[in-house]
């Protein structure tokens, strides 16, 4: 098993050095006896994964450093002011003066304590997290010299500004990248991944543009580029829909030549921009808007249930939106264009009828000529209730169940008095008032085998 593995490691280091650029490995140090089973500097029984390019990519290397030095390695801190915790921790590099205090007499006074032999089961274990993918590329990064360096990363910075200038703006954007890349997890970080959105933006590249401001969005979700990006979002969805509408394509149909849309789906990418804007800054100014375009969106394409869903939800999140009465009308249509007649579901009509009303109280006055309209639905949609009522009885007549078919009737003469349906209440109704409630039972000398059958 151990020779085996002194094949694999050469492999993967090999190919470990071609990721990263380099393609010879560093002389291998004293530690690489392991790999081989032999003991180092007399130590026996040390343990076969302990080589020199395991503990480098597992970071194990720099924690034996730090144990034999007594020191920890200090990163410079953020660019935002904040240090990290290795930066509290780091001891000095060179004399100071030391300011003595009475804490660090009473301190200093105490007897060290003795040292405990540390138990085999109090010794830390392999952490298997060492072995993610996003782990192990950073390590492999720290190792070919690729780590964390914030002037490099500040220089990059600085010159992708340059190019960014002078309009170079994929020059500028692999810079900004690098100046991201190189000093993570600081507003030099933040400032670096909306720059090279805005690059991308700039030139044309809209797909990798919004994944760029997506990439900052979800690292930095309140970040002061906030605004700035989710306006940038909203102007892609537009351009996506805008497109899709003058030049439709299948959404399986690939995109090889236009960097400025996706590869497959501008559509349905139009509308995912759209939820973006929503989500990443759901009290913003856009954010009704985008509701309102993803609605607008599904009712040109004839999804009226997905349209009706959206304006619902406008009406609800955003009721001081300036697309309110909109979003009323054109609810209240989609939800006409969901029913689909008397022998389905009828919760779309019931729906439209209460959205009617609503309508009318709230934006009476203001409605102008729509007010008409909306009378008019108000208006159909009562002769569609009173045509339901109207099927339901007429099922119950031709089974023979005259009793419920009369009740049916009935109802529908009181709820619906003015109504087409409404004479063809009375004319049945004087057709079957004579007619038994129930059809005659010819199995009852069957049934009454058994005895006399309980109605509840």
């Amino acid at each position: 098993m151990v020779a085996h593995r002194t094949h694999v490691i050469p492999v993967v280091a090999c190919l470990v050095g071609w990721a990263a650029g380099c393609h010879t490995l560093p002389p291998a140090p004293e530690q690489a006896r392991a790999e081989t089973g032999q003991p180092s500097d007399g130590a026996e029984g040390k343990d076969e994964y302990d080589g020199w390019l395991f503990k480098r990519l597992t970071g194990k290397e720099k924690e034996k450093e730090s144990q034999t030095s007594g020191t920890r390695t200090n990163t410079a801190s953020p660019s935002s002011g904040v240090k990290q915790v290795s930066a509290t921790e780091t001891l000095p590099s060179g004399p100071k003066e030391t300011v003595v205090t009475a804490a660090t007499l009473a301190a200093a006074s105490k007897p060290t304590p003795k040292k405990k032999e540390v138990d085999e089961e109090d010794r830390p274990g392999f952490d298997l997290g060492a072995l993610a993918p996003t782990a192990l590329i950073k390590s492999v990064k720290v190792w070919a010299g690729y780590g964390p360096d914030e002037k490099i990363a500040r220089a990059a910075y600085e010159e992708g500004h340059r190019l960014f200038r002078e309009k170079k703006y994929i020059e500028a954007a692999k810079q900004f990248a690098t100046a991201a890349d190189r000093w993570p997890d600081s507003s030099l970080e933040e400032d670096a991944l909306f720059w090279r959105a805005e690059s991308l933006f700039f030139v044309d590249h809209y797909s990798a543009a919004h994944n760029a401001y997506e990439t900052l969005l979800k690292k930095y979700e309140y970040s002061r580029h906030l605004d700035k990006a989710v306006a940038r979002e909203f102007a892609i969805g537009r351009y996506w829909e805008q497109f899709q509408t003058a030049e439709p394509h299948w959404p399986t149909t690939p995109n090889l030549f236009d960097d400025g849309r996706p590869l497959f789906d501008t559509w349905g990418h139009s509308l995912k921009a759209y939820e973006h804007v929503r989500l990443n800054d759901p009290t913003g100014p856009l954010a009704d808007d985008a509701l309102m375009a993803s609605a607008n969106a599904y009712f040109v394409q004839a999804r009226y249930e997905d349209a009706a869903t959206n304006y619902d939800l406008l009406r609800k999140e955003y009721p001081k939106s300036e697309h309110q009465k909109n979003a009323h009308l054109l609810g209240l249509e989609s939800k006409q264009r969901m029913y689909q007649g008397p022998l389905y579901d009828g919760l779309p009509l019931k729906e439209a009828s209460e959205l009617a009303d609503q309508t009318l109280i709230r934006f009476g006055p203001t409605l102008a000529a729509d007010r008409d309209q909306v009378i008019a639905a108000k208006n159909r949609i009562v002769e569609e209730q009173a045509e339901r009522d109207v099927a339901v009885a007429q099922y119950y007549e031709k089974n023979h169940y005259y009793g419920a078919a009369r009740y049916y009737y009935n109802g529908l003469l009181e709820k619906y008095p003015q109504t087409r349906a409404a004479a063809v209440a009375k004319d049945r109704l004087e057709q079957i008032k004579d007619l038994p409630a129930e059809p005659p039972d010819r199995l009852k000398w069957l049934t009454g085998l058994f005895g006399p059958v309980k109605k509840r």
